[in-house]
C-alpha cells in the first residue's frame, strides 16, 4: 500500500526517484466516469470577438469557421448543444459587461509547504533544520550549493521566508529574473501586495491519501459529493447553453467544475490552425515552420495540363491565407513587455496553460472559471532537484501571467488560486525527500486580492505538531473557498459548501486585520 493512512506508521523511506505507483497525480483531478456529450470546434472568430458580426446568420458553422478553428472543446453536460445556440449564447454574454473570473491552479502530488514557505522564527527554523539536515534551506543568500531564503516583506518576514528559487534577482534571489518573482507580487505585504500567502491549509483529520484528499479539495466537501464545488456554482449562476463558461485546460474535465445541470468544457490547446511538422521523431509541433514553405509554393504556376498540382497549390494558398488572418486572433506571442519562461510554447508547460487562460478570459466569451492542473510534486526522493525547478517556473509563470492580465486590461477581473492536495512531513526521509503530510500552502494572486500573510503559520517545533508528527492545520481549505464564493464570485457559500462557518469550520484568521481575502 503506497498511501500512508492517518494513525498508522509513517511511510517507509524509498529509493531515490521513487514515485507513487498507485496514482498519476494529475489524473486524479480529471473526471473519468463521464464522457463528453460532444466535441465542438472553437472558431477563431469567436475568440476574436465576432469581427464579422453577431447577427444570427453570422453565427452559422460555415461563417464562424471561415477564419479557421482555434481548437476543439470537449463539452460535458446533460445533453448535446446546437451549434447556433452555443454561439448565440456566447455572443450574448460577450455583449454584456465583463464579470469576475477565477483561475484555479492545482499543483499535483502534494507540494511541500515547508520548503515553499521556509520557517523564519528562530525556534521554528532551528527545529526545521534539525528535521531536514539534508534538504533544508539556508538563511540569506544562496551559497555552497544550498538554496537560501529571503524573509517576506513586512511583518510576515518574522514568520516565514521565500526560498530564493522563487525570489527575483532584484530581491536578492536566484530565480533568474529581475522582472518576475513571488517577492514582486507580494510587494510590501500590505496595500500594494497582489499575493496572499496561507500556510498550513488542509482539512482535519487529514487522510494523507492522494485519492481521498484530491477528491475532497475538488468537491469542496468531505462527504463524497460527485459535483465539484465550482461546478455547483456554475449550476446556480451559469448558462444552460455556453460550455465556455468554465474551461479545463486539459484533455479531460477537471473535477472541480463538474456540474449536474449546465455545460462546461475541456480544451487542451487553442493553437491548432495552420500546418505543423516535426523535424525529427518525437520532436515538438512547430519545429519546422511549414506555413512559410507552403506560402512560397502557393503562387508558383503549375504549368499547363497539371490540374492536380494547380489545385494543390491553390489549396496551400487558401490554407495559409486563413492561417495568416487567424494568427491576428491567436496567442502567437504574449503582449509586448511580458516575458514567460523559455518553455512557454510547450503545451504541457505552466506558461502555455496560463497564456491560454488569459486568451480565453480576454476573448470575452463568457468564461468565468479556468482550471489548470500542473506539475509533479510527489517528492518522496531527490526533492531539491524535483521541487525547486518547478517552484521557479511557478514563480516566473504566475508573475508573467499577472503582467499579461494587466497588459490586456484584465487585471481587476481575475484572481488566481493555487493549491495542492496536502503538504509533506516535517522530517525528511532517507531518500532526500519527504513523505505525505498535513498542512500545505495556498496562494491567492491578483490585483483584487488582499495580499500579505493571510493565515497563521502553525509552527514546526515538536510541541507544535499533531499526534502523527505532522503540522497542525490552522486553516480549513473550505474557509478559503467560502471567501472566494462570497467575496469574489458573489454567492452564498452555505448553498454550495456543506457545513460553512457556524456549522462546520472557523472563518479565516488573517494575521493582519479582518478576514477578507479580497479588496
Amino acid at each position: 500500500m503506497v498511501e500512508r493512512l492517518r494513525g498508522l506508521a509513517p511511510e517507509p523511506s524509498r529509493p531515490t526517484g521513487w514515485r507513487c505507483t498507485q496514482c498519476e497525480e494529475i489524473d486524479l483531478a480529471r473526471v473519468r466516469d463521464v464522457a463528453p456529450v460532444q466535441r465542438m470546434p472553437v472558431p477563431r472568430a469567436a475568440l476574436g470577438g465576432f469581427p464579422t458580426g453577431r447577427a444570427p446568420y453570422e453565427l452559422t458553422r460555415r461563417r464562424l469557421l471561415a477564419l479557421g478553428m482555434a481548437g476543439v472543446a470537449s463539452v460535458y453536460g446533460p445533453r448535446a448543444l446546437g451549434w447556433e445556440s452555443v454561439w448565440e449564447s456566447v455572443a450574448a454574454q460577450a455583449a454584456v459587461a465583463p464579470t469576475n473570473c477565477l483561475v484555479v491552479l492545482y499543483l499535483a502530488g502534494g507540494n511541500d509547504g515547508l520548503n515553499t514557505l521556509v520557517p523564519a522564527g528562530a525556534a521554528d527554523y532551528s527545529s526545521y533544520v534539525t528535521a531536514r539536515t539534508a534538504i533544508h534551506r539556508g538563511q540569506g543568500a544562496t551559497s555552497g550549493g544550498r538554496v537560501g531564503s529571503t524573509p517576506l516583506a513586512g511583518s510576515g518576514g518574522s514568520v516565514v521566508a521565500w526560498p530564493n528559487v522563487v525570489v527575483s534577482q532584484a530581491g536578492g534571489g536566484d530565480n533568474g529574473s529581475s522582472q518576475y518573482g513571488f517577492d514582486l507580487l507580494y510587494g510590501n505585504g500590505g496595500s500594494s501586495s497582489q499575493l496572499a500567502v496561507l500556510p498550513g491549509v488542509d482539512y482535519t483529520p487529514p487522510s494523507l491519501s492522494h485519492f481521498d484528499s484530491a477528491d475532497h479539495w475538488f468537491a469542496g466537501t468531505l462527504d463524497g459529493v460527485a459535483t465539484g464545488w465550482l461546478g455547483r456554482w456554475i449550476d446556480r449562476n451559469g448558462s444552460a447553453t455556453n460550455p465556455l463558461q468554465a474551461v479545463s485546460i486539459d484533455f479531460a474535465l477537471a473535477k472541480e467544475i463538474r456540474t449536474a445541470l449546465n455545460p462546461v468544457s475541456a480544451i487542451p490547446t487553442l493553437d491548432s490552425l495552420g500546418f505543423q511538422m516535426h523535424d525529427s521523431p518525437g520532436g515538438s509541433p512547430g519545429d519546422v515552420d511549414a506555413n512559410a514553405t507552403l506560402r512560397d509554393l502557393a503562387p508558383i504556376p503549375a504549368g499547363s495540363g497539371n490540374a492536380y498540382l494547380a489545385r494543390s497549390r491553390s489549396t496551400y494558398g487558401v490554407a495559409v491565407s486563413a492561417y495568416d488572418e487567424g494568427q491576428t486572433l491567436s496567442l502567437a506571442a504574449p503582449p509586448t513587455g511580458v516575458t514567460y519562461p523559455a518553455n512557454s510554447d510547450q503545451p504541457d508547460s505552466l506558461s502555455f496553460k496560463l497564456r491560454m487562460a488569459a486568451m480565453l478570459i480576454g476573448a470575452n466569451v463568457g468564461t468565468r472559471i479556468v482550471t489548470i492542473h500542473w506539475g509533479s510534486f510527489d517528492t518522496h526522493g531527490d526533492q531539491l532537484a524535483g521541487q525547486d525547478s518547478q517552484l521557479t517556473e511557478l514563480s516566473l509563470a504566475l508573475s508573467a501571467f499577472q503582467a499579461e492580465l494587466a497588459s490586456r486590461g484584465l487585471a481587476n477581473r481575475v484572481a488566481t488560486m493555487v493549491f495542492s492536495e496536502f503538504g509533506r512531513r516535517v522530517g525528511e526521509n532517507a531518500s532526500g525527500g519527504t513523505d505525505h503530510g498535513a498542512g500545505g500552502v495556498m496562494l491567492l494572486a491578483g490585483a483584487p486580492v488582499r495580499g500579505g500573510l493571510a493565515a497563521p503559520f502553525p509552527g514546526c517545533r515538536d510541541q507544535d505538531l499533531d499526534d502523527d508528527g505532522d503540522l497542525k492545520v490552522p486553516t480549513d481549505f473550505r474557509s478559503v473557498y467560502a471567501s472566494v464564493l462570497n467575496e469574489w464570485l458573489g454567492d452564498d457559500p452555505a448553498a454550495i459548501l456543506p457545513g460553512t462557518p457556524g456549522g462546520g469550520w472557523p472563518a479565516i484568521a488573517r494575521q493582519d486585520s479582518g478576514s477578507n481575502l479580497f479588496r
